[in-house]
């Protein structure tokens, strides 16, 4: 093989592994992760978001609470993983290590791998959904064959998302140009179909079906919905803003074209879910404008999820690729890309209501409880204790006595303060039964967990773990 094959060979296994990608080797830039994010953030899962915000405020409110949670969101979990990832080319599992240590990263692989086969799941049933549901109304298939039609389209985008993966991080870049820009203007298209066939005035003048009564109950909820959905994006971030060169390039794509469009495609959801009781535009759009407007939402909802779907599924390939059996050189890209989407596609065949109705919003629940700790944890641990240095050659061994190896290759600290942050959200709402206490209008819930676990993690770490001098923190 010619030194420039090696060197090929070389990046390739850095940037589809979990090696640190150098900046001559990062391709993407700011218009590239732009593209990127734009791709993943606008994802039809903004219905859903939407519908569930309906259910308790009206369009006016909806609106400002939906856009000040997808932000607030955003910023924590930009400030969690871009400047450590960015700065060391390393994807969020690895960036999690300094924390959690080189075996309770394991902690970290699973919520990552499941919220993005969640988040899949959901994605991909719902197209293959909506397929089924535009054949029977375009007369193309009797009821009796929806459920095989729904089925085989949630497996068409899986096998072609697949097949999209195969190509590896420069193939994600290059098609999600051409997606951004298809999936931003047929968003704005079915947005402006809204609100031309019902009228804004009759959109904001829609009361919301379940309202407490308590306006700042109700905001407060809605603007949570928003906050535990956005820091779902947490699994995501390091693994493709580590292709970026740096971290000015990576920080207004992130919050502008990852973060903010979930605010702002839910209000595609919000809108249609008060004025038409719907939140999915294959609904209401063919009975517009008939089956000419049903192809063009199956179009948007085609390639916003594959897009989003393919994002999540390289990064969680990535995360994958830190349990050492899955290190061995005969399991292939290819493999550990099969291994992220056949979950999805088993539960898109057997069981595609799984992600439906309430259990729907215990997921989005998951996300707050599960994001908001660990975001909290990086942060402190990141900016206060490390002082924005990591242990590079730490972060890849996980012998005893190395710099990230604490006890047992676990941390024990970052789990308290994990468990702290879930009583800290659990206290302040029920994650299922929406209950709350008498705080919660007033500071939310992800939020104060959020807070918790970095105070606790960072006490903690300095009573114990700084005096005991491991972790690399005496090295800082």
């Amino acid at each position: 093989m010619s030194d420039n094959g090696i060197e090929s060979s070389a990046m390739h296994e850095a940037i589809e592994g979990t090696w640190p990608i150098l900046p001559g080797e990062r391709t993407w830039g700011a218009w590239g992760l732009t593209a990127v994010a734009i791709s993943a953030g606008v994802a039809a899962w903004s219905y859903i978001i939407g519908e569930y915000v309906s259910y308790y405020l009206d369009a006016k409110m909806g609106t400002i609470a939906m856009i000040a949670g997808s932000l607030v969101a955003m910023f924590f979990v930009v400030m969690a993983t871009i400047p450590g990832s960015v700065k060391y080319g390393i994807d969020t599992i690895t960036s999690s290590k300094p924390q959690f240590g080189t075996r309770g990263s394991y902690f970290t692989i699973f919520i990552q791998y499941a919220s993005i086969a969640g988040w899949n799941c959901m994605l991909l049933i719902l197209l293959g959904t909506a397929t089924g549901s535009i054949a029977l109304k375009a007369g193309w298939i009797a009821e009796s064959s929806v459920p095989v039609v729904s089925g085989l389209g949630s497996l068409s985008a899986i096998v072609i998302s697949w097949l999209l993966l195969r190509q590896g991080a420069k193939a994600i870049r290059d098609y999600s140009y051409f997606i951004a820009i298809i999936v931003t203007v047929l968003s704005l298209f079915i947005l402006y179909k809204l609100v031309a066939s019902k009228g804004l005035e009759a959109i904001f003048a829609a009361k919301p079906a379940y309202a407490s009564g308590d306006l700042l109950w109700d905001y407060t909820i809605g603007f949570e919905i928003l906050v535990a959905s956005v820091l779902s994006w947490w699994p995501y971030m390091g693994g493709i803003v580590r292709m970026v060169p740096s971290a000015r390039q990576a920080v207004w794509p992130a919050m502008l074209c990852m973060g903010l469009p979930t605010g702002i495609i839910s209000l595609i959801g919000l809108y249609a879910s008060l004025a038409t009781g719907e939140s999915d535009p294959t609904a209401w759009l063919m009975q517009i404008g008939g089956i000419k407007y049903g192809i063009i939402t199956l179009l948007f909802l085609a390639l916003a999820n594959i897009g989003t779907a393919v994002v999540g599924a390289y990064v969680a390939a990535i995360g994958l690729k830190q349990i050492p059996v899955l290190q061995k050189k005969s399991i292939t890209w290819n493999w550990i890309t099969l291994i992220v989407l056949a979950p999805v596609a088993i539960i898109a065949v057997f069981f595609p209501t799984f992600l439906s109705g309430e259990n729907s919003g215990r997921f989005f629940a998951f996300l707050g409880v599960v994001f908001a700790p660990v975001c909290g944890i990086q942060i402190v641990d990141y900016f206060y204790l490390r002082k924005q240095k990591l242990n590079t050659r730490g972060l890849y061994e996980s012998k005893s006595g190395s710099a990230y190896y604490f006890w047992g290759g676990i941390n024990p600290v970052a789990f308290i303060a994990v468990i702290a942050g879930f009583f800290t959200y659990k206290s302040l709402l029920h994650p299922y039964l929406y209950t709350s206490s008498a705080l919660f209008k007033y500071i939310s819930a992800s939020v104060p967990a959020l807070v918790v676990s970095a105070v606790i993690y960072y006490v903690l770490t300095k009573l114990f773990i700084v005096k005991s001098k491991i972790g690399d923190y005496n090295n800082n």
